[in-house]
């Protein structure tokens, strides 16, 4: 069975061979949210036959110099301006955002997606390196983080009682450039485009749940309705706890859910929401046990998260990350692949 005809059939419950592994940091593509590692990314020792891939597509950056305090500034083509500390590339603030005050809006302009075209042109160059694999671009930031840093993060939890008509506005447009990227994305090979949002903490979301499923569900909606008119599967990411809104994301047509989180949602609690009815691609816990745990631990993760969100039938995607920042111990990175190659029965 080949690699890809492995991941469609754990996204579709069709009884793949084994648990399909999917890496981050694969050579030749591997790009940290639009800054180098600093270093060429290495396949771990028993990953080389992975089977997907992906590739983030973040911003579009112009270089703005160095202020008085020399660190460097660059401009997204939201219009967004951040610092990037000297010798701290991802300690990064961002010091000016373009609709601080919504008076700015009606001057706004929208950026346009033809500046991303550099972006997938590379891109589509280091596909072809893995003609066989499952690709997956990841849009990340989504549409309410790239809102917040148009905004301001607090400005803009305040405008959705305050000024939603402008921050459905501003949705609006957001989803309208997002959805040529999309078109981009699938130009250059791509099997998935997976969605990547920030709106909630560790204890919940930060709103309502019915302000949501009323204003921006529909938003959502759109993006995931033209991803599977473009022929790829949907997958989508959410950090923090955001459980009770899960379900609407299948309805609106998510295939696989990116889990990086499993210990704060409650590996039971996911398993009741999705197991064998929703696909699941998850890491060792990114918080906790990959990065404070011992191989032991995350050996036990591995299993709970194989038996407990897969089945034989399918249902389950295990994504391997090496490159974290401060970095994940070798050790647990390393028994990461080998519980996930062990539970998931590849040879």
């Amino acid at each position: 069975m080949g690699h890809k005809e492995l991941v469609r059939r754990a996204l579709e419950f069709r009884n793949p061979e084994h648990i399909p592994l999917e890496l981050v940091e694969v050579p030749g593509i591997f790009e940290n949210y639009g800054v180098s590692t600093g270093k060429e990314a290495r396949l771990i020792e028993r990953t080389e036959d992975f089977d997907s891939l992906h590739a983030t597509f973040y911003y579009i950056y112009q270089d703005m110099g160095k202020n008085s305090e020399g660190n460097s500034l660059r401009r997204s083509e939201w219009s967004f301006v951040e610092e990037v500390p000297d010798g701290g590339e991802y300690d990064y603030v961002t010091v000016e955002n373009p609709l601080a005050d919504w008076a700015n809006l009606r001057n706004y302009e929208f950026p346009s997606p033809s500046g991303t075209d550099k972006f997938f042109a590379k891109l589509k160059k280091a596909f072809i390196r893995y003609p066989d694999r499952f690709k997956v671009i990841y849009i990340d930031p989504g549409p309410f983080y790239t809102a917040s840093f148009i905004v301001g993060y607090e400005k803009l939890l305040v405008s959705l009682y305050t000024d939603l008509d402008k921050v459905k506005y501003l949705f609006d447009g957001i989803i309208n450039y997002y959805l040529e990227v999309v078109r981009r994305t699938k130009a250059i090979g791509a099997d998935m485009v997976t969605v990547w949002d920030t709106f909630a903490c560790q204890s919940g979301l930060l709103f309502s749940p019915t302000l949501w499923r009323r204003h921006f569900k529909p938003f959502y909606k759109q993006l995931f309705d033209f991803i599977h008119e473009e022929g790829m599967y949907v997958g989508c990411g959410l950090d923090g706890r955001t459980l009770e809104i899960i379900p609407d994301f299948k309805e609106i047509g998510m295939d696989v859910f990116d889990l990086r989180q499993p210990t704060l949602m409650g590996i039971d609690d996911f398993a009741k929401i999705c197991g064998g009815r929703l696909c699941v691609k998850a890491t060792i816990d990114m918080q906790t046990t990959l990065i404070t745990g011992t191989p032991t631990d995350v050996y036990r993760e591995a299993q709970e998260l194989c038996t407990k969100l897969g089945g034989r039938s399918g249902g389950f995607i295990a994504l391997i990350i090496k490159d974290s920042t401060p970095g994940f111990p070798e050790e647990n990175v390393r028994a990461s692949v080998e519980a996930f190659n062990h539970f998931g029965k590849r040879r």
